[in-house]
């Protein structure tokens, strides 16, 4: 993705044309073996890091005055700090192994960059300037063969929206993962929703109904009648509709039965989202048996004349949670007979969205993308109050 950007870009190609070591690296534009002037008055190369602004594989015009820099604080031929360019920060890790020190700033003459080009070789020349007084040779047109990045992205476009909030390093820390969410009625769609905006190698969808016109209502998006009439199964629609986002989707129209438990040996954590408690209870079984972390969630919502009311409840299970706590109490494991006609399950869209994004929240706590001060396991929302009650608090106890 790298070398496709750069090559459909002329301001990015005009930088690799002329010789900079350029890349792209999660979301931002590199330019390495920049020369530049150290205190002791010593000629080095660093680094210059900047956020990348696109729409879609098309650059835009940057959108700020400021790069990152890694390599020590940048000075003049004289060994005094360029402190109206330079400003000193503690180590930043941008996520992807880019780590940074400072960040220069500077504003062209027309107050804007039209481009990345004059953006990058506005600062390569402001540091360059100082190197080329001890050799006038000396240009960070460099001319090294870039190497395209070996790992293959999980997104089909650049996410430059962790670049532009420096939340790289936290990726870092879900990235990779296999994550299967076990049903994909209401709440486990937006459960995808949020998982699809994620660097997670894989996402297995598991369930067999079809996408009907009542589950437009409770999914994020919006069918068309042209999908509605072809009926497709629910983790095709959504498939085809994440996969324009993220690389590693893959669906599994089946339900998750005695023969088919395996499907589980692929995952590293899993979203259950069934309404059904006898569903529920064989596939806590098998997580548990394979030691797996998982996140269960519910919704209990009833008609009154005065309104709706109800609860949703995230309950979170771990290996080292289990062996403290009988967390399948926490679990509705019994209940209505499954596939009872006259069963009701009464959901709503913006709860459906609350109950994932609540889950979605835990799971990135558990893998330290947020902060974790309460190690909650077991959370119920109360809808008719706005209550928010936090249960089985297990301070330090890890995923």
């Amino acid at each position: 993705m790298s070398q496709q950007l750069i090559s459909r870009n002329p301001d990015l190609k005009r930088l690799s044309d002329e010789g900079y070591a350029v890349e792209i690296v999660g979301g931002h534009l590199i330019i390495r073996d920049v020369p530049y002037v150290t205190e002791t008055r010593r000629v080095r190369r660093g680094t210059l890091i900047s956020r990348l602004d696109l729409a879609g594989d098309r650059t835009i015009a940057p959108t700020d005055h400021f790069v990152w820099f890694s390599g020590g604080a940048p000075c003049d031929s004289g060994g005094r700090e360029l402190i109206a360019m330079s400003h000193p920060r503690d180590e930043v890790d941008l996520g992807a192994g880019l780590r940074a020190d400072r960040y220069l700033c500077s504003l062209p003459v027309s107050g804007e960059f039209r481009d990345f080009y004059e953006k990058m070789t506005t600062f390569i020349a402001q540091l360059t300037a100082h190197a080329q007084a001890f050799d006038p040779s000396i240009t960070a047109r460099v001319h090294h063969v870039v190497r395209a990045p070996p790992k293959h992205s999980c997104f089909a476009y650049v996410d430059t929206a962790s670049a532009r909030n420096s939340i790289g390093a936290f990726n870092d820390r879900i990235a990779g993962l296999n994550v299967g969410i076990i049903g994909l009625g209401g709440t486990g769609a937006y459960v995808l929703d949020q998982l699809a905006k994620t660097p997670v190698a894989r996402i297995h969808l598991v369930d067999d109904d079809r996408f009907e016109q009542h589950n437009a209502f409770r999914a994020p998006g919006a069918a068309s009648v042209e999908e509605l009439q072809a009926r497709p199964t629910k983790v095709a629609y959504l498939k085809a509709a994440y996969s324009r986002m993220h690389n590693g989707i893959i669906a599994h129209p089946l339900r998750l039965g005695a023969g088919n438990v395996d499907l589980l040996d692929h995952l590293d954590f899993a979203f259950v989202c069934v309404d059904s408690p006898v569903s529920r209870k064989l596939i806590v079984e098998e997580l548990e048996r394979r030691d797996m972390s998982f996140i269960d969630v519910g919704m209990g919502l009833h008609l009154t004349d005065r309104g709706l009311v109800g609860t949703l409840r995230v309950t979170t299970s771990t290996p080292a949670v289990r062996s403290k706590l009988p967390m399948r109490s926490r679990i509705p494991l019994a209940g209505m007979v499954e596939d009872d006609p006259y069963s009701t399950s009464t959901q709503v869209a913006d709860l459906n969205m609350l109950n994932a994004a609540l889950a979605v929240i835990r799971w990135k706590r558990l893998y330290g993308f947020y902060l974790d001060l309460e190690h909650e396991h077991h959370s119920v929302f109360s809808v008719d109050g706005n209550h928010l009650l936090n249960e089985d608090l297990l301070g330090g106890v890890a995923a």
